[in-house]
């Protein structure tokens, strides 16, 4: 056996130098031939050891029937209080050995449920939704209230339009809204990041302070594209605004401008 280690298996140890074992620190008395077929079964320990090679290891150079080494693995189950049904330490292998397993870990002790572990998770998950989505600006004017608004993505009503163009007139619509002032106007990127969470506009209307919220849909009308816009009070879920009008699908820049003037018109400055 390499290195001649003592191996520990359960109440047992065996010291391969002295080809003896011992339980509890007392020998354990075997015949010569059984502590042969120990030995190499636990130089092999975890493998399958086939009967050949058990019976050329224990017996060289001599022919013996199945029937001896099937005795010497039953005076070991007895010396080591092991059930061939339900073994502990050897196990049969049908139609071709056996294999010394280790003794079954002792189970581990139930871990005690932390209960702030689930508290820190949802002050983290708060704290993660403030942050992304609530950060005040340093950058915007103490003092006066202006509405707040977000734009969002209009609907392609018809799978033929440029899956750009939604996009496109989103962006123009936000830009002129920043150009003429008068409102606060909510990220496209911020919206987006609503958008990719799932987070339903209602949610993201409290949580960002909107007031309103501008929706709509596009569609195909002849050589241009017809849109349809809408002016939502987020508080009372009313319509403040809506209309449709046609505008040149190669360029919106027209029907954006008259949908921030038509916004900016009903959007007066609230005082705080």
């Amino acid at each position: 056996m390499p290195g001649a280690d003592l191996q520990e298996f359960g109440p047992f140890r065996y010291d391969p130098a002295q080809r003896q074992l011992f339980r509890d620190g007392q020998p354990v008395p075997l015949v010569p031939k059984a502590i042969d077929t120990l030995h190499v079964l636990l130089e092999r320990r975890g493998q399958i050891v086939d009967k050949a090679t058990l019976l050329q290891l224990v017996w060289p150079g001599t022919t013996v029937e199945e029937i001896g080494l099937a005795r010497n693995i039953s005076i070991l189950r007895k010396a080591l209080g092991d059930d061939g049904d339900t073994p502990r330490y050897i196990e049969t292998i049908p139609k071709r050995g056996y294999r010394f397993a280790a003794a079954a870990a002792p189970k581990p002790a139930p871990v005690k449920p932390r209960l702030w572990i689930p508290a820190a998770a949802l002050l983290a998950l708060a704290v993660f939704i403030w942050w992304q989505f609530y950060l005040p600006s340093r950058y915007l004017p103490p003092g006066e209230r202006m509405a707040q608004i977000a734009v969002l993505p209009f609907e392609p009503l018809d799978a033929t339009l440029p899956g750009s163009l939604p996009a496109a007139l989103n962006e123009q619509i936000v830009a002129e809204l920043v150009r003429t002032g008068g409102m606060r106007v909510i990220s496209p990127s911020t919206v987006a990041r609503y958008r990719r969470f799932a987070i339903p506009s209602s949610i993201m209307a409290r949580v960002l302070g909107l007031d309103v919220v501008l929706e709509g849909a596009l569609q195909p009308a002849s050589d241009s594209v017809r849109i349809t816009a809408r002016l939502a009070d987020v508080h009372s879920g009313k319509l403040i605004w809506a209309e449709t009008l046609e505008s040149p699908s190669a360029d919106l820049s027209a029907a954006s401008s008259q949908i921030a003037a038509r916004i900016r018109s009903h959007l007066v400055l609230a005082k705080p």
